[in-house]
């Protein structure tokens, strides 16, 4: 029962990591787009920080 468990949620995480690394529509992938957030957000905050 368990290992039936275990492969349904397994089956289901690769489905989503799939569905989430393909772009869509002519945008990145929204995993990029995550990525490319974080990462300017960061930059805003680290520049806010050096502010005098």
């Amino acid at each position: 029962m368990h290992r039936q468990a275990m492969a349904e949620y397994v089956i289901i995480l690769l489905t989503a990591v799939i569905i989430l690394a393909i772009p869509w529509g002519g945008h990145p992938a929204p995993v990029v787009q995550l990525v490319d957030a974080l990462r300017q957000f960061y930059a805003d905050y680290s520049w806010n920080l050096s502010l005098p």
